[in-house]
């Protein structure tokens, strides 16, 4: 099937049919599965009151369906409300008494950066090495040359959401475990856009959310841990939903959730990543993440990425045939094997974004960058339109 071409497909995406839409990157567009499925719980709730024990299923569901998604089991994956919260409650388990260094990348997003900054101020790192990048890109040499016997972890994005270059994660982990230290992944700017196994890749730890490429809501995460390394991995902070004996794994029992009290005389964790899972969650969130990967999964991640694929190079060999090659952050496919963002340098890039705006073409702006990021369901005639914008845009600000 060619997923853009099959207008049913594209129908699912209603804000298609107003607007070319080439911001996944920020936020991809929610099917109407996504949106009827948390509508339908929301009207459900309204005439009938809660459904609690159906909503904390779709906790299980999801677990179960990302852990498809990324090659892992149910039980090393936890659901969170963000991939920021979910990051620092694996940073929160970190053991860093005689191992203090974090080596991370300036092409991260920042969460995956700044948090090991406030670790090293509050005293709990002694050493934050970021690596710098080279034309959008961190040499493989640089991680080598940067991550030591010393290093606890090392946080790197599977895709820079800034140049959108791809990171060579499978090495990277295979540094990194030479020297003992942890590989944490944040995934957001590459699940559902690129082949991602956690367990061919080497990560011990990943974190991602929904509302991207995986076309799902705001509010919520998921984290994945390595079934191996949870039982060393203690949270230094927990939630009556992150305790062993919780109400999942009691409804998981086939039991009351509230048939015993819960102890509380001592905090210990969830045998599985659920201990990650702090307190109650939003249910109608969790409802459209899980329809957002079911939807994904029956569509199949490989014919995505192709579509994706396609999308990219038409992408780079128009924008270069207008003359924007060396305005390029994104490596190109020769230097990197890149993911669905690509990005390109212009001044004002406010007005720039503004001007396509005004053309019924959305795409992002950053730091005096343009980026854009295709999706299955654009076509080549989305990103023609796009060239031919720019072109005239670029030609109007020439000539003022």
């Amino acid at each position: 099937m060619k997923l853009h071409t099959d207008e049913g497909l594209r129908n699912q995406f209603p804000a298609l049919s107003t607007m070319t839409y080439l911001d996944s990157a920020g936020a991809g567009l929610p099917s109407r599965r996504v949106s009827n499925v948390m509508q339908r719980l929301t009207l459900d709730w309204a005439s009938k009151g809660e459904n609690w024990e159906e909503w904390l299923m779709d906790v299980v569901n999801t677990r179960r369906a990302f852990a498809k998604m990324i090659g892992g089991k149910a039980e090393e994956v936890g659901v969170v409300p963000s991939v920021s919260v979910g990051l620092a409650s694996l940073a929160s388990a970190l053991k860093l008494k005689t191992r203090r260094k974090v080596v991370t990348s300036s092409l991260n997003f920042p969460t995956n950066v700044v948090l090991w900054q406030r670790m090293k101020e509050a005293g709990l790192l002694q050493n934050v090495t970021v690596l710098k990048h080279r034309r959008g890109q961190v040499p493989l040499d640089a991680w080598e040359k940067s991550i030591d016997d010393k290093t606890a972890v090392v946080a790197v994005d599977y895709v820079s959401w800034f140049s959108g270059a791809r990171e060579n994660i499978r090495e990277i982990t295979e540094i990194a475990h030479r020297h003992g230290a942890l590989v944490v992944v944040d995934a957001f700017h590459a699940l559902s856009v690129i082949p991602l196994d956690v367990e061919r890749d080497g990560v011990d730890m990943l974190a991602c959310g929904f509302y991207k490429w995986l076309c799902g809501p705001h509010g919520a995460a998921c984290v994945y841990v390595r079934r191996d390394l949870l039982q060393d991995f203690m949270p230094s902070y927990i939630g009556w939903h992150g305790i062993r004996d919780n109400v999942i794994e009691r409804l998981m029992q086939s039991r009351d959730p509230f048939d015993v009290p819960f102890a509380l005389d001592r905090g210990t964790p969830s045998a599985t990543a659920a201990r990650f899972e702090w307190g109650t969650w939003a249910p109608g969130v969790v409802a459209g993440a899980m329809e957002a990967m079911k939807f994904a999964l029956e569509l199949g991640l490989g014919p995505r990425f192709g579509e994706i694929k396609k999308r990219m190079n038409e992408l780079r060999g128009g924008l270069e045939k207008i003359g924007l090659r060396k305005a390029m952050l994104t490596p190109s496919p020769d230097e990197n094997q890149g993911a669905g963002i690509l990005t390109f340098g212009v001044r004002e890039h406010s007005a720039f974004v503004s001007d396509l705006r005004k053309e019924g073409i959305v795409v992002s702006g950053r730091f005096d960058h343009v980026r854009i990021s295709p999706h299955f369901y654009n076509t080549a005639e989305d990103v023609e339109k796009l060239i031919q914008a720019v072109r005239r845009i670029i030609k109007k600000r020439k000539t003022r």
